[in-house]
């Protein structure tokens, strides 16, 4: 079964530069073509279709372009082939998708092609996919999906279709005309009232200019280590990102590596979903789990997301500190997340499971946060809602019992601390250095690794590799905001006039009620990409987007 229709010449993407005329101008150009790409443009379309049916067609069509580095669009890493087949959502789809229409569509859709995502042959590849269809039938026949932690792919699937149907419905209608181009950005600058974006293609480099552009460039690259150097590098196996080319691709790679050696010990450095889509993945491989003696764990808290309870139990459950510290006159940024992490404390002490209570701390948090200062607001946004995210980060029971799994069988230990480098210690075997997460001494970890997995999580924009983002910030078309996860945005999400900013990288920002200090999720995303295709509409009306705070897992 075709998972997306291409039939039509305007939906492929464009590889090529000699058919690309060099220096076309668009309306509206985006940069990027994950989920934050992906819903901005549903969003906009349908405002579109309802703008031309009102005006009875007399409009001109929209010259739309959209760009993409990696081979597939509207799926972004976490919902295509680089995450692989297996990978879980880490929250269910309730939260996942919380917006019931738009879960209720995605249900249908599920519903309609159930019988082929869900193929028995296939998920018996994999002992855990095998166990996952198995444990999950039961609520699929009964369409019960809310509480389900499903494959990321399938989401991918749909969204890449639905992506694809509106746009064939607009350039059916003529609302829109729209290239897709398969290239990297590396360049935009101001040229009068237009962007020129610099980018290139397999035939080399080329440019357009556009009035409006939105950057959905996803989340910055990841914190990147040295590499280990040794004379015979196909006996090292560093792996600095799990998802590039793809998490398939780098599997296959420890396994060839293993055989070779005969330390076989994994070192991962973080504790992140992205450590817990690694567990999964290999575990998932009987080839893989033979080879693997043991996973150590470095990062600085030594633990893993707090288990979300498909059944949550009745909690009558008050966290007493926060509530004190909200009934008080006045009080700091600070104090509130010390009051969270008074509270998780008493609870974990209680034997009381964090994600249990979320909603809770959650609610007493945002009542303290609104009772702030605009200066505490502010150094709330900035830099403690992240910490106090950390604090109650949760996964679902796939993941977390393959961790646990693990651990009964002495196949898993953590250590606490931070990576420091790695070394060759012998032909194939790397020694590890880190600074202890409790004296603060620089260690090495003695027993021999045998391949090292780097999951520590993404740079900040003003340290980041990517020289897309360097030249933004260089051109002072972008501002680094003061978390430094993202860039400074106004409430129409304009980095510059024009300019827009979509995704992870709104983060860190906040101007009255327009509070954002996480952005990575599906709900955020979705929520937020429909403000921005208002502020998109042709003419761009004077929106005053008065955007929700948001608490969320900071994983």
């Amino acid at each position: 079964m075709p998972i997306v229709q291409t039939s039509s010449s305007t939906l492929q993407p464009d590889s090529q530069a000699t058919r690309f005329q060099s220096g076309k101008c668009y309306d509206l150009a985006i940069i990027g073509a994950g989920i934050s790409s992906a819903y901005t443009l549903i969003h906009y379309l349908l405002l579109l279709e309802q703008q031309f049916a009102e005006s009875k067609n007399q409009l001109q069509p929209k010259k739309i372009v959209v760009t993409e580095k990696s081979c597939e669009f509207w799926t972004g890493i976490p919902y295509g082939s680089r995450s692989g087949k297996t990978a879980l959502l880490i929250s269910p789809l309730i939260e996942f998708i919380p917006q019931r229409a738009e879960r209720e569509h995605f249900v249908d859709w599920l519903n309609a092609n159930r019988e082929w995502l869900f193929d028995p042959q296939v998920y018996s590849r994999g002992e855990l996919s095998h166990k996952w269809l198995q444990a999950n039938t039961v609520d699929m026949d009964r369409n019960s999906w809310d509480n389900l932690f499903i494959p990321r792919h399938v989401f991918g699937l749909y969204l890449q279709q639905r992506v694809v149907e509106l746009i064939e419905l607009a350039v059916s209608k003529g609302s829109i005309e729209i290239d897709l181009i398969n290239a990297d950005v590396w360049d935009v600058q101001r040229d009068r009232d237009l962007y020129r974006v610099d980018f290139t293609t397999t035939e080399g480099d080329t440019y357009f200019t556009t009035e409006k552009l939105v950057l959905a460039i996803g989340s910055p690259p990841n914190v990147a280590f040295a590499k280990p150097v040794n004379d015979r590098e196909t006996d090292v196996c560093y792996i600095d990102n799990m998802y590039e080319p793809s998490l398939d691709a780098n599997l296959d790679r420890i396994c060839k590596s293993l055989e070779r050696q005969t330390d076989r010990q994994v070192l991962i450095v973080g504790s992140n979903a992205g450590t817990l889509d690694t567990l999964y993945s290999i575990n998932n491989s009987k080839i893989a789990t033979d080879l693997i003696e043991k996973f150590i764990i470095l990062s600085p808290n030594a633990a893993f997301p707090h288990r979300i309870s498909r059944e949550v139990p009745a909690l009558y459950y008050t966290p007493q500190h926060l509530v004190k510290l909200v009934e008080s006159e006045t009080f700091t940024a600070k104090q509130i997340f010390e009051a969270v992490r008074a509270d998780v404390a008493d609870a974990t002490a209680a034997n009381i499971n964090i994600s249990d209570i979320h909603g809770d701390i959650s609610k007493a948090t945002m009542q303290g946060l609104n009772r702030l200062s605009a200066e505490e607001q502010a150094q709330f946004v900035f830099t403690y809602a992240v910490e106090i995210g950390k604090l109650q980060r949760r996964a679902g029971g796939e993941y977390l019992d393959v961790v646990g799994n693990s651990i009964d069988r002495d196949k898993l230990a953590f250590i606490k601390g931070k990576f420091v480098n790695s070394t060759v210690s012998e032909p194939g075997n790397l020694t590890c250095e880190y600074i202890d997460g409790d004296d603060r001494q620089q260690k090495t970890i003695n027993s021999p690794i045998g391949v090292i997995i780097n999951c520590a999580g993404f740079q900040d924009v003003t340290k980041s590799s990517s020289l897309l983002i360097q030249n933004l910030i260089r051109r002072e078309i972008c501002i680094s905001n003061q978390s430094q996860r993202g860039f400074v945005i106004n409430k129409n999400f304009e980095a510059s006039k024009n300019c827009y900013v979509m995704g992870p990288l709104v983060a860190g920002n906040i101007d009255g009620n327009f509070r954002i200090w996480h952005a990575e999720s599906c709900q955020r995303i979705i929520g937020l990409s429909q403000h921005l295709a208002s502020v998109l509409m042709p003419p761009a009306p004077e929106a005053d987007v008065d955007a929700p705070s948001f608490l969320v897992n900071a994983a």
